[in-house]
């Protein structure tokens, strides 16, 4: 207890307990709104994900290619794709 005149001492049992952590802001998204919101904003950019299965010894041919022109996988196959699918026939 502190006295009414004493205005320098905190109060011990008074005002709210404070939680531990970050506060809560109400506006918290699922994961599925987060991951819709990632591939809206990746559709917006121009960039999309492509998921393919090849085999082994491709694998191994496009990863000494890749080291050998100093060049990433994805601006290799994006080369390939765009030189062969999409010339003009």
């Amino acid at each position: 207890m502190k006295q009414i005149e004493d205005t320098r001492t905190g109060d011990l049992l008074g005002g709210a307990i404070r939680q531990r952590g970050r506060p809560s802001t109400g506006r918290a998204m699922t994961s599925a709104e987060r991951q819709a919101v990632r591939r809206a904003k990746l559709a917006a950019e121009g960039k999309t994900t492509l998921t393919i299965k090849v085999s082994v010894e491709a694998l191994q041919a496009l990863a000494r290619f890749v080291h050998f022109k100093d060049e990433t996988k994805d601006e290799v196959i994006e080369r390939l794709i765009r030189t062969q699918l999409m010339r003009k026939r």
